[in-house]
């Protein structure tokens, strides 16, 4: 087809997201119901013509993720026009990742990226060290800026690694990010799975805060002694920059107001609003990006730069809209099945020992990663499955279990949204991320499961 080729089609792609992303902006708060029908066929018609454009693996994806969902909504009961609805169901995700380059440009244009970069590097250029320092910043980032700091810690390590083989850049980026994430987020309160748990669970977050404080602490010094060793002795060829301590400081001084603001900010509208999590970031990373820009007296570079970058990145963003599209089809048509009930019958046979239903929980959430269902769609199944075999006794060690199983898997998961937005941003395919990475995900949600349990000892 010509239209493959078609670079005018190709350099303007950004259009086609942007007239999806406005019309559901303002259905969103409007809650007009023939515009949500608009947006229900725009986003069918995008997921389209986004799948001509995809690669061959997302293709493939897309397809079976379609086919699946279909077949489960129509042999519930479910019509046609149920499954086109379904499409839209992940467009809050699909928002957050056009958006999420601005975040990053307020730090480039801030000037910050050089103080992390200072942060990171090592005078000697040893390998093993920018790993330990690597994964404490990436930590540190992902405390307040959630997925951003993925996308910015791995454009600021792939810089520093250019001069590296491609194969070695990858690695260590995907081990330092991703699994700093893993560890970063399981007590953050803005974390959606952690919420989803609280909610389900009814254990109080204060409750469950040092059981897993002490597991990402546990977790990650093991992580970060077993790695060191597998770089010890090696180094790179980079440029060290010397670091101007009072440059630095100051610098660092405004990231931590940056981060704060924005955990404020998002604290602020999680409190005082219905948003969830995915949709409150979304709709805050554009205002706060242009506030942040301003105080810093960097409006119009950042603008500049903001728009080319922003324009850039969805043009190539059809792999991502192939992903979650079609896995609101499958998602939907998966809940409206016999499989969840059928799931609630098997952890009724096991509901008089604990440590096999932590497993189980453990095997359905690596289970339905694997194959494409986030971790928040396994959790919201299981809130409904453990019902049964939830006790007062029981509630803090299984709320341990899904926080820590739910979020060890996300630096492994092939279509979850960190693998894929790194695979996406480094041209491989995301089951080398699972290949690199499982090993990690199964010693934390293990460590989890033994922390798990006890705390019912305690």
């Amino acid at each position: 087809m010509n239209i493959l080729n078609n670079q005018a089609l190709l350099r303007n792609f950004f259009y086609i997201y942007a007239t999806l992303f406005v019309l559901f902006l303002i259905y969103f708060f409007s809650g007009i119901g023939v515009l949500g029908q608009l947006v229900n066929y725009l986003a069918a018609g995008v997921l389209i013509i986004s799948w001509l454009f995809a690669s061959r693996l997302f293709k493939m994806i897309g397809g079976l993720f379609v086919a699946a969902g279909a077949i489960f909504m129509l042999t519930a009961g479910g019509s046609v026009g149920e499954i086109i609805s379904n499409t839209t169901s992940n467009l809050p995700l699909l928002l957050f990742f056009s958006l999420l380059p601005w975040i990053g440009v307020v730090v480039k244009v801030g000037g910050l990226d050089q103080s992390v970069t200072q942060m990171i590097q090592d005078e000697a250029n040893k390998v093993e060290k920018i790993y330990g320092r690597s994964v404490v910043t990436s930590y540190f980032l992902a405390i307040f800026l959630n997925i951003s700091a993925i996308y910015i810690i791995q454009n600021i390590l792939r810089d520093l690694f250019k001069n590296e083989s491609v194969s070695f850049m990858n690695q260590f980026i995907i081990k330092a990010t991703l699994r700093a994430f893993a560890l970063a987020v399981i007590w953050s309160p803005l974390e959606v799975i952690v919420g989803l748990t609280v909610d389900s669970t009814g254990v109080s977050y204060f409750t469950l805060l040092p059981w897993l404080l002490l597991t990402s602490v546990i977790v990650g010094l093991t992580e970060i002694l077993l790695t060191r060793r597998e770089f010890k002795g090696m180094t790179i060829d980079a440029p060290f920059d010397e670091i101007n301590s009072r440059a630095l400081r100051s610098s660092i001084i405004k990231m931590v107001i940056l981060l704060v603001s924005f955990l404020a900010v998002v604290m602020f509208f999680n409190v005082n609003s219905d948003l969830d999590f995915v949709m409150t970031i979304a709709l805050i990373i554009l205002p706060f990006s242009f506030a942040a820009a301003f105080v810093m007296k960097r409006l119009p570079i950042f603008m500049k730069t903001g728009w080319k970058t922003w324009k850039n990145h969805n043009n190539h963003m059809q792999n991502f809209s192939v992903l979650f599209l079609s896995l609101g089809i499958f998602s939907g048509g998966f809940n409206s099945s016999a499989v969840p009930e059928m799931m609630q019958q098997v952890f009724g046979y096991v509901d008089s020992f604990l440590i096999l239903i932590l497993l189980l929980i453990m095997a359905v959430i690596y289970g339905l990663a694997m194959i494409g269902v986030h971790p928040v769609a396994a959790l919201a199944i299981l809130a409904e499955v453990l019902v049964p075999v939830l006790t007062p006794e029981n509630a803090l060690s299984i709320s341990i279990a899904m926080v820590v199983c739910g979020m060890s898997i996300s630096a492994a998961a092939p279509y979850g949204v960190n693998a894929t937005m790194t695979a996406q941003s480094m041209g491989i395919n995301p089951y080398r991320i699972t290949k690199m990475n499982i090993g990690f995900s199964i010693r934390m949600g293990l460590t989890g499961i033994l922390i798990a349990m006890i705390a019912l000892m305690i």
